[in-house]
């Protein structure tokens, strides 16, 4: 590693030096970006990893400070500032004596100008998209059963099952609200809602009105898409089913969706059209049923997609959508309608969802912005107890069993 050039410009965001590492090329670091992100204990709190050296703030000696007065201060400081590489470390000499060191392991991490590695950043695994034969072959040498008994040792790995696959099955889980409540606890922070302050327990009595608290058949959805936020992972207990049938829960993989419609829209034009329509247009979904509060969303199509492509969120529950639409400009009414009607052929074709029952003392948790459920219709007494899961804290526990994942 060595310094291959030192840039001093006009204005402190013309700084930069150039840092050749060996077989990999060169990047450029701005001056203000390394003074920015010194990793010292000085500028970095060891137990918090925060910031405690504010660039905006600290270098103007108080907030508030006009715009030309500020970046005036941050001029003078690193007016003098000298580069040389020590000890395998880029060392910045800042005018005010501090002192930033950056190995070459940071320096690769965090390059930019341009990125010289390839390297995500990211330290868990990729998910695995599945349709029904690869569902059933995920599940057919019970790899994907984990044991209630063993519930602390094999959390890591439920972690895992879950975000990789969007699922995870629990067996030999007490038939209780008590144990449901554990587990969910242990795998996130149980979210309240209108619904329920914890863990929820209902029948088909209509105790509150939502079509889940009926014998209906409730077809292909998400949870929650009528709040800002829907929950991001749900979880199921069936309690007891006694003296009727059905009842049976299907679910799909979206992003296993997202890739045969990926596939779809690179061959044809209206598909792409529809590909679109899904991860642009705007549906309106409402929760209407109690007439003391009304919920309503309409700000997100039916997938977000990531920079990449890769599904960040599906929202989608035709019960619980709206009859407001605004087609956006390039859009009409009948791409729209168009476009939902192939999505939802894709989300029932037996080729790409599951069916099974679920039984007492054997949890379902699955991704509830990936994995899409349904119910068939049933008979007899139904009880089924679960909850709603936050996703932040579901991927800190997550991202926790990992090395160096802290690192940022």
């Amino acid at each position: 590693m060595r310094i291959e050039s030192v840039k001093r410009g006009t204005s402190v965001f013309e700084n930069a030096v150039k840092v050749e590492f060996e077989d990999l090329g060169s990047s450029t670091y701005d001056w203000i970006y390394l003074r920015d992100n010194c990793p010292c204990s000085e500028c970095q709190h060891v137990q918090t990893k925060q910031r405690v050296f504010d660039i905006f703030n600290t270098l103007s000696n108080k907030p508030g400070k006009d715009l030309e007065t500020s970046l005036k201060r941050v001029e003078q400081y690193l007016a003098d500032s000298d580069f040389q590489i020590m000890n395998s470390k880029l060392v910045c000499n800042w005018s005010d004596s501090h002192i930033s060191e950056f190995d070459e392991k940071w320096l690769l991490q965090h390059s930019y100008e341009p990125k010289l590695t390839s390297k995500s950043r990211k330290i868990i695994p990729n998910i695995r998209t599945w349709g029904s034969h690869e569902f059933w072959q995920l599940n057919s040498d019970g790899t994907g059963v984990n044991s209630y008994d063993r519930l602390t040792h094999e959390l890591p790995q439920i972690f895992e099952q879950i975000h990789v696959n969007g699922f995870a099955f629990i067996q030999n889980v007490p038939v209780t609200l008590e144990s449901t409540e554990r587990v969910s606890a242990a795998i996130s922070i149980i979210r309240p809602t209108h619904y329920d302050p914890c863990v929820w327990d209902f029948t088909s009595d209509l105790a509150k009105n939502d079509t889940a608290y009926t014998s209906l058949a409730i077809d292909m959805h998400v949870d929650g898409t009528y709040w800002n936020e829907p929950p991001g992972y749900q979880l199921f207990h069936l309690l007891e089913h006694t003296n009727g049938e059905g009842g049976d829960t299907r679910i799909v993989d979206v992003a296993k969706i997202l890739e045969i419609l990926v596939i779809k829209a690179a061959a044809d034009r209206s598909w792409q059209k529809t590909l679109q329509v899904l991860s642009e247009q705007p549906l309106v979904f409402h929760q209407s049923g109690d007439s003391n509060q009304e919920f309503e969303q309409d700000s997100f199509p039916t997938l977000t997609l990531a920079k990449d492509g890769s599904l960040v969120q599906c929202r989608w529950n035709t019960s619980d959508r709206a009859a407001f639409i605004e087609p956006l400009p390039r859009f009409t009414v009948a791409d729209i309608y168009q476009a939902l009607f192939r999505f939802n052929a894709l989300i029932n074709n037996p080729d790409n969802y599951v069916q099974f029952k679920m039984e007492p003392g054997k949890i379902f948790v699955f991704d509830n912005w990936r994995v899409l459920h349904a119910r068939t219709a049933f008979t007899g007494y139904r009880r089924l107890c679960g909850s709603y899961l936050t996703r932040d804290d579901f991927m800190a526990r997550f991202k926790s069993c990992y090395p160096n994942s802290h690192d940022a």
